[in-house]
């Protein structure tokens, strides 16, 4: 038998549908030997093959909920301070100081797992990030910091020694094309270059491991949202391939709550659309071989719950967690379940 992939596209407030589906894919015994990522796909993908922290994947995947803001901030302050954080030197010079500080470190923690203590620890989180100065200016090149969080999520000598094949794309701005990073070259830098998405991140600039020459780089699910390319390049003998749909274009083509969401539905259907595309070009122009198999797992979220879907709250991200969870067990339970064997 050939190997098996794994497709995991962008869309970072989605994270928690993939985090919970990859979570009971791995409860269930199912094995990838290559996982090619984009964007937020990439950090998934990371989490459950070389976890940071002591944690276990599964513990890993399942911490992605705590990316979210209690609700009773979110409901008032619907901006994710936690995962996006403030630009400049001084700022990351305030960062290294706080985490030196261990009173500070011990104020941001959660003690216990009940709402009031998940309140008091995204309270004090935003008190911390509120102080951060920034030197943020209108010729900044990306409003917020690049992903400063990286190292102490991401066990990358791990990665770099995983027998499981990894890619991670990002499009090279000095080259002008698209390029994908290996298991074997990537560090925290090269994950900061693959999720440098415009407006949000500044070009993040690494050297070019093919060329040695230092570029710039924006997020590569900004043009090329799943990355089949790095299968078709790189990896023959794949011949079953998991990919997990994420939202649809249609379904988010709705009117927005206010200013903020309608900011992030202009991010997001780009980005979903763009999937959307990525997956029947493939199919048209790849996936010819008979030996090769395409599994799509959809996310089978109540359409009550779609207005809500792009929200940084923790409710949602738990949410999604949970859809992503039922949508893996029923899929794997039939349309999937020659994934088992």
């Amino acid at each position: 038998m050939g190997k098996t992939a794994l497709v995991l596209g962008g869309g970072a407030p989605n994270a928690t549908l993939m985090s919970g589906a990859l979570s009971v894919f791995a409860e269930a015994g199912v094995h990838f030997d290559v996982i090619s990522t984009a964007g937020a796909g990439a950090l998934i993908g990371l989490l459950y093959l070389a976890p940071g922290r002591g944690l276990t994947p599964a513990q890993a995947l399942r911490s992605t909920i705590e990316m979210g803001i209690a609700d009773a901030i979110y409901d008032h302050y619907p901006v994710n301070y936690k995962v996006f954080q403030k630009p400049g030197a001084v700022a990351d010079a305030f960062r290294a100081l706080v985490a030196a500080n261990p009173m500070a470190q011990a104020l941001e923690q959660q003690y216990g797992d009940s709402a009031m203590a998940k309140l008091f620890g995204d309270w004090m989180k935003l008190l911390v990030a509120s102080a951060c100065p920034t030197d943020l200016s209108p010729k900044s090149l990306g409003l917020c910091a690049s992903v400063p969080f990286l190292e102490e999520t991401v066990d990358f000598d791990a990665l770099r020694a995983s027998p499981t094949g990894f890619y991670v794309n990002a499009y090279n701005i000095t080259e002008r094309r698209m390029q994908n990073f290996r298991r074997e070259v990537i560090t925290a830098d090269h994950c900061r270059a693959a999720l440098a998405y415009p407006f949000l991140y500044p070009p993040f600039p690494i050297r070019d491991p093919d060329t040695d020459k230092e570029c710039l780089y924006y997020e590569g699910a900004a043009h090329d949202c799943l990355n089949y390319k790095a299968l078709v390049e790189h990896e023959p003998e794949v011949t079953r391939i998991v990919v997990f749909d994420v939202l649809g274009a249609d379904a988010l083509m709705r009117a927005p709550r206010d200013l903020y969401d309608a900011w992030l539905l202009s991010i997001i259907v780009p980005t979903v659309a763009i999937a959307q595309d990525d997956t029947k070009l493939f199919k048209a122009l790849y996936n010819h071989d008979p030996e090769r198999e395409l599994f799509q797992m959809p996310f089978a979220i109540p359409e009550e719950h779609l207005p809500y879907a792009l929200d940084w709250s923790r409710s949602n991200l738990e949410t999604l967690f949970h859809i992503g969870e039922e949508s893996a067990r029923a899929y794997l339970a039939g349309e999937g379940s020659t994934l088992l064997a």
